[in-house]
């Protein structure tokens, strides 16, 4: 009987009546429809109502116990399933007023916290949360000043695996070599924001990439919009993707990206270097988001554009296909294969492109397009090799 009259006690010391809740939870900076609405939606929340399964507060200025309150409200909810608390001045103070309740709850699938003022110590808040939320896919921190140590409190957490989706976007991040260490592994991770984190640099690249190059990635979308990677960063990414088979879309916007940048992607969508880089070429990555750097009217540009759009079209089938293609445009046509080498800066030797035929080049050529061509492709390789190998002026057109 104590121990339930105690429990009791300690559940109305963190609960607050109806009229309190309306004083508690409403910002005299917005309207009386908006304040009866989230009032409702908390009142609701607060009796676990089963049809209650998204809250979004924005805009809301609430004192250090209507957090507390609100965090224990969320804890002992089992309904939840998404919860966006968008720029309402969460500080690391009331971050961790809020999740010192907040933090027990297992439901909740999609947390989002953009826009708020916590640093550092509101992300060591976050921790427990994190750890005990084995259902979170979906996480926004975007816009809050974690900086590198807050970065660390984050994968701390999030060391269960669980998440999908992870928005670090302007979060002031710099030092990336967390994602290097096993421990911090996101074996789930398929979207990852970490636009406008101006401080990440080359060297944070190196370390995106070990996440990149590892063979049981599952990241299929990532952005680095507006990160000061400049030509050298892009090529670190790209060479990290060379045997990558997850990703599928990469943004790297205004981040400085000239020629040497985009030889480097087009260089890991259509290697020219022999026929067998070409065929074993990037087939996964569909898009790429080259707006606002100075080089987009580069003649590059547009042959990236063309392996792009060759992956988009045999996407879903086998990746040999797409392999025989860029053969077959790359290899077959002399003019594409000395524009792509010149590009690319082949050595002289490759701008030749039928020069010193051995009969292995043959086969090989032969044996990786030859399920997908025809006679008039066939003829066009004979063609080209016909003064090469001495079949005579007419010897091609004779025997086919």
């Amino acid at each position: 009987y104590k121990t339930m009259r105690r429990r009791r006690q300690s559940q109305n010391e963190y609960e607050f009546s109806d009229d309190e809740d309306h004083e508690a939870f409403t910002s005299a900076s917005r309207n009386e429809a908006t304040r009866q609405l989230n009032t409702y939606k908390i009142s609701r929340v607060k009796r676990n109502h089963r049809d209650e399964k998204y809250l979004s507060l924005a805009n809301e200025v609430f004192s250090y116990l209507a957090w507390q309150k609100l965090g224990y409200y969320i804890a002992r909810n089992d309904q939840l399933e998404c919860l966006s608390l968008r720029r309402c001045n969460l500080s690391d103070e009331n971050m961790s007023a809020f999740f010192h309740g907040a933090s027990r709850n297992k439901q909740i699938k999609v947390l989002t916290l953009y826009g708020n003022s916590f640093g550092a110590e509101g992300m060591k808040s976050l921790v427990p949360f994190l750890q005990h939320s084995h259902n979170l896919t979906s996480l926004n921190v975007s816009g809050n000043n974690i900086e590198t140590d807050g970065f660390w409190w984050l994968l701390q957490g999030l060391r269960n695996g669980c998440i999908e989706k992870l928005n670090l976007r302007h979060c002031e991040l710099s030092n990336m070599s967390m994602l290097e260490k096993q421990h911090c592994y996101l074996p789930n991770l398929q979207v990852l924001y970490l636009s406008d984190n101006s401080n990440i640099g080359v060297d944070g690249c190196s370390s995106i990439a070990s996440l990149l190059r590892r063979s049981d990635t599952k990241m299929k979308k990532f952005y680095l919009n507006r990160c000061k990677i400049g030509d050298e960063g892009v090529t670190i990414i790209a060479e990290s993707l060379v045997n990558n088979t997850s990703l599928c879309y990469l943004e790297l916007e205004t981040n400085n990206i000239r020629k040497n940048g985009l030889t480097a992607l087009l260089k890991l969508l259509n290697n020219v270097e022999t026929i067998q880089a070409t065929y074993n070429s990037n087939h996964v990555l569909r898009w790429i988001s080259l707006k606002g750097n100075p080089s987009l009217s580069h003649e590059t540009f547009n042959h990236i554009d063309s392996a792009l759009k060759l992956n988009q079209q045999y996407v879903g089938e086998n990746y040999h296909r797409v392999g025989r293609a860029k053969v077959r445009q790359s290899q077959l046509q002399s003019q594409n294969r000395i524009i792509l080498s010149r590009l690319q800066g082949v050595d002289d030797y490759f701008m030749r492109p039928f020069s010193t035929v051995t009969s292995e080049v043959v086969s090989n050529y032969l044996a990786l397009v030859g399920e997908d061509s025809g006679l008039s492709d066939l003829y066009q390789f004979l063609l080209g090799m016909n003064s090469e190998l001495g079949f005579g002026n007419c010897a091609v057109g004779k025997s086919i």
